[in-house]
């Protein structure tokens, strides 16, 4: 098959391959139909007015035996001659790159670079953030999944793959070193299906595209809408605000905590939705009952989560279990084991746990009942689930059903798990697949653990926090299908570890803290932290005015093929109140950069020339008016580790606008009205803190303050929603 559409030719195949009584074949599909006698492959490619590819692939057994299933590629690129963009072959594009598990590394990267940016693709993270790397130089393999976007100079194409319940997708690009042109080749298909067909089964591959353009946002927005269509995804537009206790108590958490805790956030009037007790309440993982450092029952402490305001929330991990847990004395059928009879093993804090085989229906019936209880009888409504890769890892196993997916089985277990929590409660998933899930869960993590510090001499190149904030902002299109969830914010200051713990600790400096909290901001969906409440400093604290309350926000991240190994510019849309906030981040970890921004396309969505603009940065203080589309804006500069966030709103000379605050980072998105009616400003607010607040506002342009400003600054005291009425005067017509 031959894909040409403006500037770009692909060559591509299909294949099918399986195993038949030991012997591994291979069916090269070059039509419609095809078969070897014992297999049928059926490839249907449908090209649309838009010059898009749809590619379908069946695969029958029509055989009198059982044939083992292992790759259905839909497109084979045997070398780099065979796919070009605007004139350049393979080692000259730039690549973006998924990953299948919140562990990986997205990336963008170009093959023919060996940098940093290649290595983040090429390995990964640990659970708790470490890096680790897989990257063999003379010979690098880059794998993506259900989206990669091959660019070069202004063209893009997207491999997308639409499905995702009955398999997963891996796209494998093989690069060639220096002049060796062998080894440059594209592999994409089911990644590996690894089921057996019995006589007379069809085994279909799902739906993947082939698209092209100019304009990777548009391309990337595309896909994601239509998946989230697909599965009606479950993106709630109210993200909830989550104080979870791990990432300071670890699993030396106790009721004690807990109780101090919920204590000081209602003390301090934090505004959070939920209190989310996380692991280390349960006496092992598969024993979920608690521990003794939980001398009441979970009910009681939900009942106490509610009493303070909050939505109870708990930590489980349904698909591992210690091994002296009780499910294994009571089943151990449902242990997935290796072909030698040795149990998998699945490694986590320090500790080693047996996986439960998905593939056995009778494991879906334990995690409705898990959850029935932790729902009903308890009273947890909100449910984080962790490590739930674990099952889908073992591609070799000896599963009980050999004859699914485990795409298939993971998709039924997380279906079972939400059918025990009921259709009401918020379902966080953390660790696990991706696709399968859409339509289940209402958020998602997108990274690995955060820590509390920007260097780590543990972690690759010394950083941390740097690429907990790629992983966050390269998978924002995510938020079509959940509520993306970047993982907690930690702003304490803290140079000793706490009960011996890693987690305890505060390093980061005050320009530091700014990304940190902007990594709230631009991941789109739930806010999540973990403090010491009553040790922790209150300029600290109340650094989550900045994002709370939690609002709408569609995120945009520009400049994805600037070369860049870290993105630095996201477009935050408000629906809610109609203007854009734009971050950037400054990754130097020694020079200064502007604080500036162009007012065009490749910078914020949707601005139209012709329309009038006013621009304020949140930092700096500084605001302008009068712009117009094109303009260059700049404002003040950004500090190494730091970050800028400007404003952008329709500018309207007759109206007033909020054009500084120490309080939200939308600078007036906790504003219920601003307006002037009969020479006064009234301005009602709620903010959601005890903390005393300011707002700097620009007057009409018909009005000034009593003192002749026409600027003025509305101080606020305290919690709650109140109004502020401020008398004006018009200014004098010959002005």
């Amino acid at each position: 098959m031959e894909y040409n559409t403006q500037k770009i030719r692909l060559r591509f195949f299909q294949e099918i391959v399986y195993q038949a009584e030991g012997v591994e074949k291979h069916l090269m599909l070059d039509g419609d139909r095809k078969s070897d006698g014992q297999v049928e492959g059926v490839c249907q490619i449908r090209q649309g007015a838009d010059g898009d590819l749809q590619i379908t692939v069946q695969v029958k057994n029509i055989g009198k035996k059982p044939i083992f299933l292992q790759d259905v590629d839909y497109i084979r690129v045997k070398s780099r001659d065979e796919f070009i963009i605007d004139g350049k072959t393979m080692e000259t594009w730039q690549i973006y790159r998924q990953g299948r598990h919140k562990n990986d590394i997205p990336t963008i990267c170009c093959p023919g670079d060996m940098d940093g940016r290649l290595l983040d693709g090429i390995g990964g993270m640990t659970e708790t953030g470490d890096q680790t790397s897989t990257a063999d130089m003379d010979h690098p393999v880059l794998h993506s999944d259900s989206m990669t976007i091959f660019h070069a100079a202004d063209q893009n194409v997207l491999f997308g793959y639409m499905t995702g319940r009955e398999s997963l997708v891996d796209c494998k690009i093989v690069m060639g070193t220096g002049k060796d042109t062998r080894g440059w080749a594209i592999r994409c298909g089911c990644s590996p299906v690894s089921v057996y067909l019995e006589p007379g089964k069809t085994f279909d591959g799902g739906v993947f595209v082939i698209r092209s353009g100019g304009r990777e946002q548009t391309l990337i927005e595309r896909y994601a809408a239509e998946k989230a269509e697909r599965y009606h995804a479950r993106r709630q537009l109210k993200a909830p605000s989550v104080f979870c206790t791990w990432y300071y108590y670890g699993l030396t958490v106790t009721y004690e905590d807990v109780k101090e805790s919920l204590e000081q956030i209602q003390e301090k009037r934090l505004p959070f939705d939920v209190f989310q007790v996380d692991e280390g309440w349960e006496v092992t993982l598969g024993e979920w009952e608690p521990n003794q450092k939980f001398p009441c029952s979970m009910k009681q402490i939900a009942d106490q989560i509610r009493e303070a305001g909050m939505r109870p929330g708990i930590w489980t991990s349904p698909f591992i279990a210690h091994e002296t847990a009780t499910v294994w004395k009571q089943h151990p059928e449902w242990r997935l084991n290796q072909k030698d009879g040795s149990p998998c093993l699945f490694h986590m804090n320090d500790t080693v746990y047996y996986v439960l085989d998905i593939t056995n229906p009778q494991t879906w019936s334990y995690f409705t009942e898990l959850y029935r209880k932790l729902t009903n009888d308890w009273g947890y409504t909100y449910h984080k689930l962790d490590f739930t890769r674990a099952p889908v890892i073992y591609e070799d196993a000896d599963f009980f059903d050999p004859t699914i997916t485990l795409t298939q089985a993971y998709y039924q277990a997380v279906k079972a798990v939400r059918a025990g929590m009921g259709e009401k409660s918020y379902f966080l998933m953390c660790g696990g697949l991706y696709d399968p899930v859409i339509g289940l869960v209402d958020g998602q993590r997108m990274g690995a653990d955060v820590l509390s510090m920007w260097v780590s001499d543990i972690n690759r190149d010394g950083k941390a926090l740097p690429f907990t904030v790629k992983q966050n902002l390269l998978r924002y299109y995510m938020n079509q299908w959940w509520n993306n969830d970047p993982d907690a914010l930690m702003v304490r200051r803290q140079k000793e570890m706490v009960r011996n713990l890693r987690l305890t600790l505060g390093l980061l400096n005050e320009e530091e803290v700014k990304t940190a909290v902007v990594n709230q901001y631009i991941g789109g969906g739930l806010m999540c932290s973990t403090e010491p409440l009553t040790r922790i400093d209150e300029d600290r604290l109340y650094q989550i005015e900045h994002i709370l309350p939690v609002l709408e926000r569609e995120v945009e991240v520009k400049k994805l093929f600037s070369g860049e190994r870290f993105p630095d510019t996201a477009d935050v849309f408000l629906p809610e109140k109609g203007w854009h906030s734009l971050v950037k981040i400054n990754w130097d970890d020694k020079e200064e950069q502007p604080a500036s921004m162009v007012l065009n396309e490749n910078w914020i969505t949707g601005l139209m020339p012709g329309k009038c603009y006013l621009v304020a940065e949140f930092y700096s203080g500084q605001y302008q008016t009068g712009l117009y589309y094109g303009d260059m804006v700049q404002m003040g500069v950004i500090k190494p580790h730091g970050s800028a966030v400007f404003k952008i709103q329709e500018y309207d000379p007759e109206q007033p606008y909020i054009v500084g605050s120490n309080a939200h980072y939308s600078m007036g998105g906790e504003i219920e009205a601003l307006s002037v009616k009969e020479e006064q400003l009234v301005l009602i607010m709620n903010h959601r803190f005890k903390t005393n607040i300011w707002y700097r506002v620009l007057l009409p342009k018909n009005y000034e303050s009593e003192s002749g400003d026409a600027i003025i600054t509305v101080q606020v005291d305290g919690a709650g929603r109140k109004e502020c009425v401020i008398p004006l005067k018009q200014r004098c017509q010959n002005e």
